[in-house]
């Protein structure tokens, strides 16, 4: 019984646990260091972006710049002929067209400028309006000659057949207009992205001719712009 009651009175310590391994330690805090540091980059690359995002926001609500302004301000055709038993089109018109920049604070480049000439959808001409870029300074308006000659395969239904004849009889022809370029908007020394506008224009031309000074007169045309945005930036 006394034997009993000094094991119990006896100090116990229970099982002896190994010491933890010092290199798996210093792996855990090595992890840990890892992911404070990927996290604080994480943050910091989020703050950055949001801060860019907002500054760009807020100068394109600054400057807010606007499309540029394309007229025809004056079309002269002086020969328009569609023979039925070859279906070829013969054609002289001679455009006057501007651009116009109506913003403050900003410059529009623009890249070489191609235009489709259509009748009744099909295109009998394309001509290149400029082989070299330029630029229009703010406020300004730049002008362009086109001229499309020659003579053109086209394909008329009887539809269209009966069209031309009615338009050749009033003397006026609806002739369309597809401009294809590049620009870029200027704030300062920075340009943004290309953008490929499509141009459209529905001309009604009257028809041209020597001693016939009742012809109508060709009134200026505003033509209509739609936008294709690439993501490209560059500085000059």
């Amino acid at each position: 019984m006394a034997e009993k009651q000094s094991q119990l009175n006896s100090a116990y310590y229970g099982p002896s646990i190994p010491p933890q391994d010092q290199s798996y330690q210093r792996r855990g805090r090595s992890r840990s260091c890892c992911y404070r540091l990927f996290k604080c980059l994480f943050k910091t690359t989020v703050s950055v972006i949001l801060i860019i995002f907002i500054a760009y926001i807020i100068a394109w609500f600054i400057f807010y710049p606007r499309s540029f302004k394309l007229h025809v301000t004056d079309a002269k055709l002086t020969k328009f002929n569609f023979t039925t038993n070859n279906n070829i089109l013969q054609y002289k018109l001679d455009l006057n067209i501007s651009l116009r920049n109506p913003n403050k604070k900003v410059t529009i480049y623009f890249d070489k400028i191609k235009a489709n000439a259509l009748y009744e959808g099909q295109r009998f001409d394309t001509e290149s309006l400029t082989e070299l870029g330029f630029k229009v300074d703010r406020k300004s308006t730049h002008f362009l000659n086109a001229t499309f000659a020659g003579q053109q395969l086209i394909e008329l239904d009887a539809h269209e057949i009966s069209n031309f004849n009615e338009e050749k009889s009033a003397g006026v022809y609806s002739i369309d207009l597809r401009f294809y370029l590049r620009i870029w908007i200027g704030i300062g020394d920075f340009i943004t992205g290309k953008y490929k506008p499509k141009v459209k224009c529905e001309l009604e031309v009257p028809l041209s001719s020597k001693g016939n000074s009742s012809t109508a007169r060709f009134e200026t045309t505003r033509c209509h712009i739609y936008y294709l945005i690439t993501r490209n930036h560059r500085y000059v």
